[in-house]
């Protein structure tokens, strides 16, 4: 996992996009009917309650069936409003009323022409997919209903009406429902492909969501890490050293002197390292111009620091030695990093476990393709301090080995005492570098 928190910050401010321009009349319409879909088919069936009730007046429905015909022409499109957000009740109850009239009162076709279209079109488009050829066949049913009704004989004894005419009138049609099955099924397949994007957008925003918190979890655990390597190593060694402190002011206050300026050196160490960690929190550098410094510009101590560790905890009262076999070689930042850390928390458990007074051995050793690192004491010969329960340290310490392909062991010596064991793997060098 690259970078943290302010990473990902950086990243999010870096991909914002320009300036959306402000959406156009029409777009804030059509944004408003998608939003409103009952209230826009509810517009819609009364321009065709207003259409079909004009037809009926103009003569278009026989006289004898003009009252049936208006009512015929309000029930048609009741549904209507109803034809997005429940396609196939509202299809069904148009249906119901065009077959009816179709077959019980002829000449009202005019009055439910166009909602049947209408509502054929909608099952198509946001019904099930059964829903289109179902739709076809009632509007084919409702095309040539009143024809079949009449009669064919009565047409061809219409004036200018021949078998050729009828045919190719019963031809178009046939056309209107394949019309209407088509403008549905190209309106179905957009529709499908629009709640696919969106469907797709909002797993890519989730994958997004989860990369960030996952990141954000690893950055705080690496952090934690760090403070409580920094803050626990600090404070267990000023404790040894006060503790030292009051049996040396007794004695000898000149070695009283020494210890309290081994305190104040070893406070001021917690101190920049405390701020260092503050100031990567922050991430001033390249947010605001600031160029770094300071603590913040202090590097992470590596292995090459351990010596220095080690001679620390030994001014602090705990006989520490340090032994290096074979030959040393530089490791990258992260690895070098990894086996201070494991050091200094290790010498820390000595002194919270065992007590300040316990000789303990540090040993690097070194081969061509592997780093072992192994911190052992030779355990308590007295009352010791009782740490507090519910500890990081062992999990830290095999975090931090497992990030770079290593391993730590941990358990009691067969001699006494207590060993930890760190097994880190090393890029192998090539001859000429050797």
């Amino acid at each position: 996992m690259s970078g943290g928190p302010v990473a990902v910050a950086r990243r999010l401010l870096t991909q914002r996009s320009t300036p959306a321009e402000a959406p156009t009349l029409v777009e804030r319409a059509v944004a408003l009917g998608r939003r409103n879909p009952v209230v826009v088919d509810a517009v819609l069936a009364a321009i065709l309650i207003w259409v079909a009730v004009s037809w009926t007046l103009e003569g278009k429905v026989p006289s004898w069936n003009r009252v049936p015909a208006l009512v015929i022409a309000v029930l048609a499109a009741l549904p209507v409003p109803l034809r997005r957000v429940h396609p196939m009740p509202a299809a069904v109850a148009t249906a119901a009323v065009a077959l009816v009239c179709t077959f019980a009162l002829p000449g009202t076709f005019a009055a439910f022409l166009l909602p049947s279209l209408v509502m054929g079109y909608s099952a198509v488009a946001y019904g099930p997919r059964w829903a289109g050829w179902l739709a076809v066949v009632v509007l084919l049913v409702g095309v040539y209903g009143p024809f079949a009704v009449g009669g064919p004989a009565n047409l061809l004894r219409s004036p200018g009406m021949t078998p050729l005419a009828l045919v190719s009138l019963a031809g178009a049609m046939a056309l209107v429902p394949l019309v209407v099955w088509l403008l549905g099924s190209l309106r179905r397949a957009a529709y499908r492909r629009t709640q696919d994007l969106a469907e797709r957008n909002r797993l890519l925003e989730e994958s997004r969501r989860q990369e960030v918190r996952l990141e954000l979890l690893a950055e705080r655990s690496r952090i934690s890490r760090e403070v409580h390597d920094v803050v626990a190593h600090s404070l267990s060694g000023i404790i040894a050293q006060a503790d030292g402190g009051q049996f040396a002011a007794q004695r000898d206050p000149a070695k009283a002197v020494e210890v309290l300026s081994g305190i104040a050196t070893t406070g001021r160490s917690a101190l920049a390292d405390v701020r260092g960690l503050l100031a990567m929190l922050r991430d001033t550098d390249g947010l605001d111009g600031d160029t770094g410094g300071g603590d913040a510009a202090r590097p992470q101590p590596g292995v090459g620091d351990v010596p220095a560790l080690v001679e620390q905890v030994r001014t602090g009262g705990l006989p520490a030695d340090l032994a290096v076999t074979g030959t040393p070689r530089e490791l990258p930042t992260g690895p070098g990093l990894t086996v201070y850390r494991i050091v200094q928390e290790s010498l820390t458990n000595v002194v919270k476990h065992a007590g300040p007074g316990v000789p303990t051995r540090v040993t690097l050793h070194w081969s061509a393709d592997e780093l072992t690192v192994r911190v052992r004491d030779e355990g308590a010969r007295g009352p010791v301090p009782t740490p507090p329960r519910g500890g990081h340290g062992i999990t830290g310490m095999r975090e931090r080995a497992a990030l770079h392909g290593g391993s730590v062991e941990t358990g009691p010596h067969p001699d006494g005492g207590w060993t930890v064991r760190l097994r880190l793997p090393l890029t192998p060098t090539p001859r000429g570098d050797r």
